[in-house]
């Protein structure tokens, strides 16, 4: 009984060390466009001539981040298209000499999907200092792991979609997962290896418990007044 408890105090303090890790990946994912310039999902790196219709100005890189798109003018400042953080996405129209593509909010509205992961994240971190594994725990873990995968996929299906967008303007090859497209992935990762062990080990202790030892003891033989033996 001891070395199974020693084992689940041990199996929370490794999920704690990837939960911990993994809350601040995916903190600094939701955070995002504008307040982390770096922090996009999408990149593209636009050429002399293709402008932003919205901006109106000549743009040299378009970035795409879960609250709002940044772009670098060739004058080399920075601005923000989106001018308040809203969870209905946000669009923006794109054109060169000849061309205009719209990416509409449909397409972004689901990035906050991040915000679920990394709010999910940090109650499964809480739930690791109990030092057991709890319905809690396991609930808080794997709806983390769902929603970072969630959010992965979302910021996939967005890279592929401004991928097709940018190939009508002449810019696919110009069009890079960017920095929170990585470390989503990497915030997935570390959510499966720190959940593994919990959901093994809640498996493990949901089958020990069911598990009924019977112990018969040993019989004696008691033989009565005519000779007969009795079992007692």
């Amino acid at each position: 009984m001891v070395t199974l408890v020693n084992m689940e105090h041990r199996t929370c303090y490794l999920a704690a060390l990837f939960f911990f890790v993994a809350f601040i990946l995916l903190t600094l994912t939701a955070i995002s466009l504008p307040a982390i310039s770096g922090m996009d999902i999408t990149r593209v790196n636009m050429g002399i001539g293709t402008t932003l219709t919205a901006a109106n100005e000549t743009v040299t890189q378009l970035r795409f981040g879960i609250w709002a798109y940044c772009y670098d003018l060739s004058s080399g400042t920075s601005q923000c298209g989106a001018s308040a953080v809203s969870i209905k996405g946000y669009s923006v129209i794109v054109s060169n000499q000849t061309d205009t593509v719209d990416i509409v909010a449909s397409w972004t509205r689901g990035l906050t999907l991040h915000v679920v992961a990394a709010i999910a994240t940090f109650l499964a971190l809480l739930f690791c200092f109990f030092r057991r594994i709890s319905v809690f725990l396991l609930a808080s873990s794997v709806t983390a792991c769902l929603s970072a995968i969630a959010s992965f996929v979302v910021d996939a299906i967005l890279y592929v979609y401004i991928k097709s967008q940018m190939t009508d303007l002449g810019f696919s090859a110009n069009t890079k997962p960017s920095h929170a497209f990585w470390i989503t992935l990497a915030s997935v990762i570390l959510l499966l290896v720190g959940g593994g062990p919990l959901w093994l080990g809640g498996c493990w202790r949901s089958l020990a418990n069911q598990k009924v030892i019977v112990e018969v003891p040993r019989e004696r033989v008691v033989k009565g007044s005519a000779g007969i033996p009795w079992l007692c």
